[in-house]
């Protein structure tokens, strides 16, 4: 007997009156709904006692394009982030910061309001999974899948950083368009309702990308759900799907096409300028990116099916030593697991093919094969593709006999009575910079970056003698990092080591957004003064008197030369300073104070 895609997501039901049958299964599927958004929330509650972390001080509670409520308009002008100029990192994603600018300006930018926007974004996109799920599978297969979805602590990351919610509203968005490319038939003859649906694709289409770049492929992935999620029945042609959805696909281009042209409007390209190659990719040739990449899918599925160690960062350390081998492991699998749901899908069951669709579509542009990104790997970034686990573990159940079924599905039990706990662990990571810090010394202790924050941490506290070891520390396994050799240098001031300060900050003279930057320029040459005298000064300073900080290097080179006696050349360097900025105040004062001097 079979059973139409509307049936199945409920179990076989008694000879009951249809009335009664009917409440006892709406009263069902409302438990669920809330079984599930508690199993979605409760892991996370920790995080509503969180400030601000990480990513979300820039994108979010530093950012002046979110304050009033013509944010909501202006961010569709504006870069997503704020402080790395239009072009730096050709991220353009105006749906997701309209959101945040809404919750923004609705609560005063309260950190546990923003919080808690990202806690309802979580339990919505558990049940629209578990809604999804239900079009393919019968009821128990769907809420066991849905749950497991639901408690994967892959997702802390996604939603403790709320800038990172773009993720959750992507997938969102992508359920959205499964509901009305599925739920709306193409009607033969009435054109009008038929457009009324293609423009609310084409704007759900368009939402997804302007969430986040991997919304682009967010049409295609609601296409191959809505053809190949569905349970028995005879399932559509490809080409018939296609063709009586021809409306929907236009209206999804033009949508598509319409934030692509704003993209390059704001960004001035469709993409970066510049590389945005992570460190560890930026010195490997494409082959060998595609290489080291193939060799952390095993990593990558063990992060997704038993997660330990998850981590707010993952550096170059995390790359395996023998990386060709595992590669072609990795491929080979790959390719044999789409080949077998290929021939799955040619004897009438697509619904493998979806899950791995969901897998593979969902993380390939973060992947790093095609192109470099920003990061090696991240848990975000596989948010998207743990909803692919869910299919393939509602399906699993689902194709099972029924003590079999039973069996798994306790399996399953532990193992989100498990990710529960390992969630809740890091969401409270999650509270505060200085327990996430530690959480990465404590999971990757072989990158840099831990010892680095913990040190920039330590010194805002004013444990400066910390703050230099945690600093040194990083600074010798990343010496080319040029932030931490500023804080280094930094450190090294405060601690009273104005010589080691002085050595360590001189390299960054050869960069012109160093030179470019007045703090830095008076903090190496106070550090050369104080270390080696005036007539140190007077060298360092001259060097530095027709560069971008010469008003800077005047001043300090002016009051040297006061120091060793010769205000005639003191002045001439005032004067230097002067004709590169003749309203400074400083220069203006000690001149006239020189002046006064002089004339006595």
């Amino acid at each position: 007997m079979t059973h139409s895609s509307r049936d199945t997501d409920s179990e076989p039901r008694t000879a009951s009156p249809p009335a009664a049958g009917g409440g006892a299964s709406a009263r069902r599927r409302l438990g669920a709904a809330l079984a599930l958004a508690i199993l979605a929330i409760g892991p996370l509650l920790p995080t509503l006692r969180a400030p601000f972390v990480y990513d979300d001080t820039t994108i979010i509670r530093d950012n002046v394009f979110l304050r009033g409520w013509g944010a909501i308009v202006h961010v569709w002008s504006q870069p997503y982030w704020p402080t790395e100029g239009v072009d730096a990192l050709g991220l353009y994603r105006p749906l997701h910061m309209a959101l945040l600018a809404t919750v923004w300006n609705l609560t005063g930018g309260s950190a546990r309001a923003m919080h808690l926007y990202a806690l309802v974004l979580a339990a919505i996109a558990a049940l629209g999974v578990w809604w999804m799920l239900r079009r393919g599978v019968g009821a128990g297969a769907a809420l066991v899948g849905a749950a497991w979805f639901a408690t994967q602590p892959l997702h802390v990351e996604a939603i403790a950083s709320v800038a990172n919610s773009s993720e959750l509203v992507m997938v969102i968005c992508t359920v959205a368009l499964v509901w009305a490319i599925g739920s709306f038939q193409p009607t033969p003859g009435d054109k009008r309702r038929d457009w009324l649906r293609a423009m609310g694709i084409g704007l759900l289409a368009a939402a997804a990308i302007g969430a986040k770049e991997s919304g682009l492929l967010s049409v295609p992935l609601a296409a191959l759900t809505v053809w190949g999620w569905r349970r028995n029945g005879q399932p559509e042609a490809l080409g018939r799907f296609v063709q009586r959805n021809v409306r929907a696909w236009l209206a999804a281009l033009v949508g598509v096409g319409i934030v692509l042209m704003a993209r390059v409007v704001v960004l001035g390209a469709p993409v970066s300028h510049g590389s945005i190659a992570a460190q560890g990719l930026s010195s490997l040739s494409g082959s060998e990116r595609v290489t080291a990449m193939l060799s952390l899918w095993p990593r990558i599925v063990g992060m997704l099916v038993w997660p330990t160690g998850l981590s707010p960062f993952y550096g170059p350390s995390i790359f395996p030593a023998h990386r060709s081998g595992l590669a072609l492991l990795s491929g080979a699998i790959v390719i044999a697991l789409a080949t077998i749901c290929i021939a799955v899908a040619r004897r009438g069951d697509r619904r493998p093919l979806v899950a791995l669709g969901w897998v593979m579509l969902t993380y390939f542009p973060a992947s790093n094969l095609l192109a470099a990104t920003g990061q090696i790997l991240s848990d975000r970034t596989l948010f998207g593709a743990t909803v692919g686990v869910a299919f393939a573990i509602a399906w699993g159940l689902d194709s099972l006999p029924q003590f079999g079924r039973r069996l798994a599905t306790v399996i399953i039990a532990i193992v989100i009575g498990r990710a529960m706990l390992v969630g809740t662990h890091y969401a409270i990571a999650w509270t505060s910079h200085r327990s996430l810090w530690l959480r990465l010394a404590e999971s990757q202790p072989s990158e840099h970056l831990s010892y680095k924050l913990l040190g920039m941490d330590a010194r805002a506290r004013g444990d400066t003698a910390r703050a230099l070891e945690l600093l040194e520390r990083a600074f010798a396994m990343a010496p080319a990092d040029r932030q931490l050799r500023f804080e280094v240098g930094q450190a090294m001031y405060s601690a009273g080591r104005f010589g080691p300060a002085a050595n360590t900050l001189a390299p960054l003279l050869k960069d012109g957004d160093a030179r470019a930057e007045p703090g830095f320029i008076a903090l190496y040459l106070d550090a050369v003064g104080r270390a080696a005298g005036p007539e140190a000064v007077v060298r360092a300073a001259s060097s530095l008197l027709h560069s971008e900080s010469a008003s800077v290097a005047a001043l300090f080179l002016g009051v040297a030369l006061e120091q060793l006696g010769r205000p005639a050349a003191a002045d001439s360097a005032y004067a230097v300073g002067l004709k590169h900025s003749a309203a400074d105040s400083a220069l203006l004062s000690r001149r006239a104070a020189l002046h006064g001097a002089m004339r006595q």
